[in-house]
């Protein structure tokens, strides 16, 4: 048997070939308590680099004498452990990512300290001849911030996902409806019991999962104010309320006299349907747009009507997400101000407003240059 050094301090290492001549070589390292940590390379010189990483990563703080879990384990005790202030939808979404992505693949059978660039980058890479780049990304996102938190907790010593290269996404063009189409979706739908989850969508451009979860104490009607804060999900099969999807996203939006009379309208009809339906009523959220039966309305029941409402008055097939930009489009083209907008719509800042609007604001642009000049030219 090869002989090894004894009486070595606490980091201190060695490398040794065993069995003698099988060319099997080890790295080892004495940590604490007389514990040992090795690893296995395949010769001498990467047995040799191994011994200066696993120093290295002693020098960083990296705790060698833990249990080494595989990816997909550590992703998993990342979301149970350490997630803890995830909302429940994120958290449920992050866990469908990691088992379509990385529990079955190769990746998530590597263990945690052995993980290296290249691994992740022909994971990446596998990845992206089978799903979408934004898909590709997404998923990335999530492996990265699990290694981040492995990386806070000392169970390895840097981020190897941090210099992959990625798919690019190009950014999906949107459909806004101009004013004229706009107001004919609105005639069409005037009149049905979402009227004013449509008018409001058009007019504040408020998200799909804000409107459904809008509750009736969010709406004061003596101050004309209306408080997005919150938002509809369905976690497990269950409809849950929780905050809007950015800080940023909460926000108080004062209504004119005419919102405020078309919600007091919807008031009225949700009353009046209350007591027609009896104890068949379901509504336990006190949310302002509800189902027949008072419950949550499902997402798909929405865009099934929103789809046949946009037939019905002769429109282009669009998203319900581009009645918000319906809203932003008509704003800024109205003359608005980019940051008047941003807050309206709950974008975290002006910039991501110009960056998704910049057509709108090309025609504003043009708007502008036009009337300076009639102006300009009466002056002369």
């Amino acid at each position: 048997m090869t002989k090894r050094s004894k009486g070595r301090a606490n980091g201190e290492g060695s490398i040794y070939e065993y069995p003698k001549g099988s060319g099997i070589w080890y790295a080892q390292i004495r940590l604490e308590h007389d514990q040992k940590k090795r690893r296995r390379a395949g010769t001498q010189r990467a047995a040799r680099e191994l011994l200066r990483q696993m120093q290295h990563e002693r020098e960083r703080g990296v705790n060698l004498g833990a249990q080494q879990p595989t990816i997909a384990q550590w992703c998993q005790m990342w979301l149970e452990t350490f997630a803890i202030n995830l909302k429940l939808n994120i958290k449920a979404d992050y866990a469908g990512i990691i088992r379509r992505t990385i529990t079955n693949a190769p990746i998530g059978r590597r263990r945690l300290d052995q993980l290296t660039p290249a691994d992740v980058q022909a994971w990446v890479n596998d990845l992206a001849t089978k799903v979408a780049p934004q898909t590709v990304r997404n998923a990335h996102a999530r492996l990265h911030k699990a290694l981040a938190v492995a990386l806070r907790q000392r169970y390895i010593a840097r981020n190897v996902a941090d210099d992959t290269e990625l798919p690019t996404v190009r950014r999906k063009p949107i459909h806004p409806l101009d004013f004229d189409q706009a107001a004919a979706l609105l005639s069409e739908v005037d009149g049905h019991r979402w009227a004013a989850l449509y008018r409001l969508a058009i007019n504040l451009g408020l998200r799909e999962g804000e409107l459904l979860g809008l509750t009736w104490d969010a709406i004061d009607f003596k101050a004309n104010a209306i408080r997005v804060d919150q938002q509809l999900q369905r976690v497990d099969g269950a409809f849950v309320l929780q905050t809007t999807k950015t800080k940023a996203g909460e926000r108080v939006l004062t209504l004119d006299d005419d919102l405020i009379a078309v919600l007091r309208v919807h008031w009225r009809n949700m009353v009046e349907e209350r007591l027609l339906s009896g104890p068949a009523w379901k509504d336990k959220l006190n949310l302002v747009f509800v189902s027949e039966t008072g419950g949550p309305i499902h997402v798909s029941c929405l865009l099934d009507h929103f789809r046949q409402a946009l037939k019905r008055a002769g429109l282009p097939a669009i998203r319900f997400h581009d009645l918000r930009h319906t809203a932003a489009s008509l704003m800024l083209a109205n003359g608005e101000p980019l940051v008047t907008v941003s807050k309206i719509l709950g974008h975290s800042s002006p910039a991501v407003t110009a960056t998704i609007y910049a057509h709108a604001l090309d025609s504003s642009k043009a708007s502008a240059i036009a009337a300076l000049s009639q102006r300009l030219r009466k002056a002369t």
